[in-house]
């Protein structure tokens, strides 16, 4: 299952409720995308980061995304990921129109 779009969501109370919530700021739920802060406090950095997770989601596919994740998260834990990796070497690559345009609608 793969999804053309990322479905946005800002002031996600999903992310308030994790008990992880003091340090994460974004979250992919494939094919959601949850941020914490209302949209004008969201960075294009933090916007593009979780974005390259969305397109993770999009290559492997739904089961295939979180299958990946959450094996390599128990092989490598969170700050040797390589799906993390992968998202911080696109941080500063900038919004496309269309990835603006998701970002501001």
């Amino acid at each position: 299952m793969s999804f053309e779009k990322p479905i946005i969501i800002y002031k996600s109370r999903w992310l308030r409720w994790m008990p992880w919530n003091s340090w994460v700021h974004g979250q992919v739920l494939y094919p959601l995308v949850l941020f914490r802060f209302p949209k004008e406090e969201v960075s294009d950095t933090l916007f593009r980061h979780e974005l390259q997770h969305f397109y993770q989601g999009q290559r492997l596919g739904f089961f295939g995304y979180y299958f990946k994740y959450i094996k390599l998260w128990i092989k490598d834990g969170y700050k040797a990921h390589p799906m993390e990796i992968e998202a911080e070497e696109y941080e500063n690559t900038p919004l496309t129109p269309i990835e603006r345009k998701w970002k501001d609608d």
